[in-house]
């Protein structure tokens, strides 16, 4: 069991590195199984391949220069969750929202599902709150 995990956990770090951090969505095949499904929250559901490329090109394209880094990763079973701080600069249209160029900081956890080998199933719980009030696009009354 000890190798499985090992070997999942390995594979959520070259899926976040290769896909995310280097920006290569084309990638994210190589990683997902055909009907992947991405659950993200406030940003909805989607199902597919070709979806999650086409989400991904849409968010690297508001965040060209987007980074996540880890600061704790977990496996149990065929589950891995990673904790990040994502930092990236607005310089493109996100969710209908002009480019501001301004830097923003944000916490992330994902939980993948692995099945044979593959990511399945992600759940993508972003702080998409701290990224609205960054960029000026809300403000939170508690924030100044």
């Amino acid at each position: 069991m000890e190798n499985k995990l090992e070997k999942n956990k390995a594979l959520a770090r070259e899926y976040v590195q290769r896909v995310f951090n280097e920006h290569k969505a084309a990638l994210a095949e190589k990683y997902c199984t055909p009907d992947v499904k991405w659950h993200g929250g406030t940003l909805g559901t989607m199902e597919g391949i070709k979806n999650l490329s086409r989400l991904l090109v849409g968010f690297f394209g508001a965040f060209p220069d987007l980074r996540a880094k880890e600061y704790d990763i977990i496996a149990e079973g065929d589950k891995v969750a990673v904790r990040f701080i994502v930092e990236a600069t607005h310089t493109g249209n996100l969710v209908g929202i002009e480019a501001t160029g301004k830097k923003v900081r944000w916490d992330a956890v994902d939980v993948y599902h692995f099945k044979d080998g593959k990511i399945a199933e992600e759940w993508a719980a972003d702080d998409m709150a701290a990224v609205m009030h960054q960029i000026g696009a809300i403000k939170l009354p508690y924030l100044k």
